[in-house]
């Protein structure tokens, strides 16, 4: 899915649907759900004296604008309690009303920032919170599927903003989020690959392909390399596999050169037995 921010009125966008939002309590919408709702005249208004949209979080109220506004559907997301509001909230209700609105076939939508306005939360801070929640939440594996998905998945998600001075911001957090969300997409698909499609030497190439693609230096110990430096615990786990051990080193040498360095060391276990033969299946300890 491709993500843009643009400026203009999301009431006259030619889209499938657009998200607004509402917090809980709320009577009388403002803001740009107020705007969409004055354009509906008055329809999400008389939805919360109904009883229809109570603004609870992850709450979302799909509605069809019948013409009266350009998008076919629009999505009352419910933030819930406005002094509860954070970014993680933000990233769930994004996630949540993208998920309703691609069960409807909804191919091209448009959103607000949530929390930017009343909410009091940064606007680039939020786009790039959206960007994340939409992108992680439409998140689906189906590399080893050969059925067609039930749903099509939603091309394109704009986040609109009326004033152009403000897009620079907002193109700044989409353009962070969508880096933290496709980092986070990498890994799941990595996790979620069958152990005989992600072994060491898998892992190993996929590292490679990213430093290539991202100006990283990348060295890959092979056994003969840790046995010389004297890992033997290393490999005494690998000893249980046909598969090589790799041990793989990724360096980016960028920022501040006065700062201290930030290393960090994951265990990628790409196949984990997981002592299950020692194991009963009622999860009890042995006598």
């Amino acid at each position: 899915m491709e993500v843009k921010v643009v400026a203009g009125d999301i009431t006259k966008l030619p889209v499938s649907a657009i998200i607004v939002n509402l917090f809980e309590g709320v009577e009388s919408p403002t803001g740009a759900t107020g705007a969409v709702d004055l354009a509906l005249g008055g329809l999400i208004t008389r939805l919360i004296a109904e009883g229809g949209i109570k603004g609870k979080l992850n709450e979302v109220t799909l509605i069809h604008s019948m013409g009266r506004i350009e998008p076919a559907r629009v999505a009352v997301a419910g933030l819930g309690k406005e002094k509860e509001l954070t970014l993680s909230r933000i990233r769930g209700v994004a996630a949540e009303a993208c998920r309703s609105l691609r069960k409807v076939q909804a191919k091209r939508v448009a959103t607000i920032t949530h929390g930017s306005g009343s909410g009091g939360i940064d606007a680039e801070k939020s786009a790039q919170a959206v960007t994340e929640g939409a992108i992680l939440g439409l998140y689906t594996f189906r590399r080893h599927q050969t059925k067609e998905p039930e749903q099509r998945e939603i091309e394109e998600l704009l986040i609109v903003e009326r004033e152009e001075s403000k897009l620079a911001e907002l193109e700044r957090g989409c353009a962070r989020g969508r880096i933290m969300a496709e980092a986070t997409t990498l890994a799941r698909d990595m996790a979620n690959e069958p152990a005989n499609y992600m072994t060491p030497t898998d892992m190993a190439a996929t590292a490679r392909k990213i430093a290539d693609e991202y100006g990283l230096e990348c060295q890959v110990l092979e056994r003969e390399d840790m046995e010389r430096l004297g890992m033997g615990a290393f490999l005494g786990v690998a000893q249980g596999s046909r598969q090589p051990p790799k041990l793989i080193i990724l360096s980016y040498k960028g920022g501040d050169p006065s700062k201290s360095p930030l290393g960090l060391v994951g265990k990628g276990i790409t196949f984990d037995a997981g002592g299950i033969s020692i194991k009963p299946s009622e999860g009890r300890i042995l006598p």
